[in-house]
Order: structure tokens, then C-alpha cells, then sequence
């Protein structure tokens, strides 16, 4: 037998599993999913706006670092009156009375990181309808959807049929799964440019004001707000404003040089995937911001004013052009989080390092 043939007979389980790398956001019946290219995937019940909240969240992998919370309360709703999660939850009407030996344990928020403890509440839990609160009977978590989201979960991550899936269980060996995918690397942020100075900001201002091309605005130029950074030491950042809603302002970006006669170039922001729900990769610059120490650019896109629901991304001007560095979603308009804690759908490795020009 050749050398290649007993490599592949040495290997019988190599290509059992596989890690999906491509971003998803899914909702089951009353739970929502969300994936992103590192296989990372957390879950929770929706809406959340009933003040009680399951979240469990799992790393590909065999350092899978698994986490399963109950809160009740959220940034928005802050404390909320009432006895202890641990001696007033129900299950289906009945009193639940889990071991929580292995969690950690508030008044209103139940937390493990334990895998024999999640599996053993999952136990109790999996083929359930509800779990709710004596004290409050509309505080509620409908588990319908919860199985459906932790099967898409396992499959995610290459763990069905494996002995560390949380659905769908099988022989393989809890450690046969496949390592979580590479991130993508970032480039190192430019050494920052020379900052503008006065004729520089007031020239490009004026030019982006009147005279660069922004025939698809539908802002009156007399309306557009229009703001100017140092790319590098002979190229600017131009936002333009060009539509504005209630909480939202749509930009154009260009990049101009910084010297007359000014030569204008489009900036578009492309997304290495597709988001849940739209039709293209092409990202909207909504509530730009640009930090042109770090070479960073920040878009935050509102679902609504609270501010609990759209997306938030962040990239990084490598000296040419911008790059993904984070994309993070919450599709589920619901007052459970800011978009500090949205799930993430593209995270990147940075090195930390500074480009030279």
C-alpha cells in the first residue's frame, strides 16, 4: 500500500466534521442564533422585552468554552423587583429546582461555564415549552425554537454525532472535532498622517460642500454636513452627508488629495460576506466616524432611537484601504442590549503593530 493511502487509513475521521466559517443570524420560532466566521455562536430566547432572558454561547473547537445564563433585567429595563431566580423559576408550570452547585448564582442572574452542569440542565429543559417566573407570570422564556437553534450550533461547529454535541449525539470523541477556522488578519494601522491644517480643512470642506460629485444625494447641499480627516500625509477622508433620517445620516466617503487642484476618488465599503437579510455586500457608511490616529472607521446603523437593535462595524485603513476589522449584528428589536454586547458576525486578528508610510 502506498505511503499517501496508509496516511489517509491512519486518518479515518479527518473529514467527518466540518467548520461552517460563513456568518448566519437565524431565528427559530422564539430563538435566535448567530454565528460568525470563527464558528463562535451564541443563542437566546426572543423578544427579550419580557425582562427574562436564556443565552448560551459556545467557541468551535475542543476549548469550546461553553456559557449558559438566565438574567432577568436588562441595560435598558435596569433592576427589576422581585425574589431570587434560583427559588421562583418554573418549568411548564412546575417548580424547577436545578443543581446549581457549579453556577454562579445572583438574586436575578444564574451562570455556568461548567459542561456537566449545562448538560444536566439541558436535561431538564430540551423538550420543555416554558420557563418563567412565579412572581411574574409575563417575565417567560419560550424554549420553542431553543433545540432547533443548538442543533444548528452543533452543526456550525462539526460537533453532530460527536460526544460534545448538545442535540445530536453520537460515538465520536468529544475531542474529535475540528479546530475553530483561522481569523483573518488585519493589516497594521499607517503611522499617523501629518494633521490638516486650516487652509487644508477649510479648502476641502468648501470642496465637498459644492463642488464634489454628489449627484445621488438627496440632502440640499445647504443641509449636508460635511467633515475632513488626514488619511496620510497627501490624501483626506471627505464625508458627506447625503440622506438623513430620524436617527440615521447616510455618508459618502471620498478620499481627495490635499492640495489643489483637488482629485476625488469614491470610497466603497465591501464586506468579505453577505448579512442576514440583504442582497449584496456593499455596506452603507450610516453614522460614520473616522479616528484618524488609529486609522480606524466606524459605521452605527440604528434599528430604531433606543438603540438596541441594527449594526456596528469597525475598519482599518491600511494605507490603501479599508478593511473589515468587526461586523456585529442584532436584527431583534427587543430593549435586551446596546450595541456593545450585539453578537458579533466578523471578528479579525490584529498583530498590534503600527505600519510605517
Amino acid at each position: 500500500m502506498s505511503y499517501w493511502m496508509k496516511s489517509l487509513w491512519l486518518l479515518p475521521s479527518l473529514w467527518v466534521a466540518c467548520v461552517q466559517a460563513e456568518p448566519l443570524q437565524k431565528s427559530f420560532n422564539d430563538w435566535q442564533i448567530t454565528c460568525n466566521n470563527e464558528a463562535f455562536c451564541v443563542a437566546r430566547n426572543i423578544p427579550g422585552d419580557k425582562g427574562l432572558v436564556m443565552t448560551i454561547s459556545r467557541h468551535a473547537g475542543v476549548n469550546d468554552r461553553p456559557l449558559l445564563r438566565i438574567d432577568y433585567g436588562s441595560a435598558y429595563s435596569g433592576a427589576l423587583p422581585g425574589g431570587s431566580l434560583q427559588d421562583n423559576l418554573l418549568l411548564d408550570q412546575r417548580r424547577l429546582k436545578p443543581d446549581l452547585k457549579h453556577w454562579t448564582v445572583e438574586p436575578h442572574h444564574l451562570a455556568t461555564s461548567n459542561a456537566i452542569a449545562i448538560d444536566e440542565f439541558f436535561d431538564l429543559v430540551m423538550e420543555a415549552k416554558t420557563l418563567q417566573l412565579t412572581f411574574d407570570p409575563n417575565a417567560l422564556i419560550s424554549l420553542r425554537g431553543m433545540k432547533a437553534a443548538l442543533l444548528l450550533m452543533d452543526d456550525t461547529q462539526g460537533r453532530v454525532n460527536s460526544m460534545s454535541a448538545w442535540v445530536k449525539r453520537g460515538d465520536r470523541a468529544s475531542w474529535d472535532v475540528p479546530p475553530p477556522p483561522a481569523l483573518p488578519p488585519l493589516p497594521p494601522a499607517v503611522e499617523p498622517p501629518a494633521a490638516l491644517t486650516r487652509d487644508e480643512t477649510s479648502g476641502l470642506i468648501d470642496y465637498g460642500t459644492w463642488r464634489v460629485n454628489t449627484d445621488s444625494c438627496s440632502l440640499d447641499p445647504l443641509r449636508r454636513e460635511v467633515s475632513v480627516a488626514p488619511l496620510t500625509d497627501q490624501r483626506a477622508l471627505l464625508l458627506v452627508s447625503c440622506e438623513m433620517g430620524a436617527y440615521n445620516v447616510i455618508d459618502l466617503a471620498f478620499e481627495v488629495t490635499r492640495s489643489q487642484p483637488y482629485v476625488a476618488r469614491g470610497i466603497t465599503l465591501t464586506l468579505p460576506f453577505t448579512p442576514p437579510g440583504a442582497s449584496d455586500r456593499q455596506l452603507e457608511l450610516i453614522n460614520a466616524e473616522y479616528d484618524a490616529a488609529s486609522g480606524q472607521l466606524y459605521t452605527f446603523g440604528k434599528g430604531r432611537g433606543l438603540g438596541d437593535c441594527g449594526s456596528a462595524t469597525r475598519w482599518q485603513f491600511d494605507g490603501t484601504r479599508f478593511v473589515l476589522a468587526e461586523y456585529a449584528e442584532e436584527s431583534t428589536c427587543d430593549a435586551w442590549h446596546s450595541s456593545d454586547d450585539w453578537p458579533t458576525l466578523w471578528v479579525s486578528q490584529s498583530d498590534g503593530g503600527v505600519q510605517q508610510r
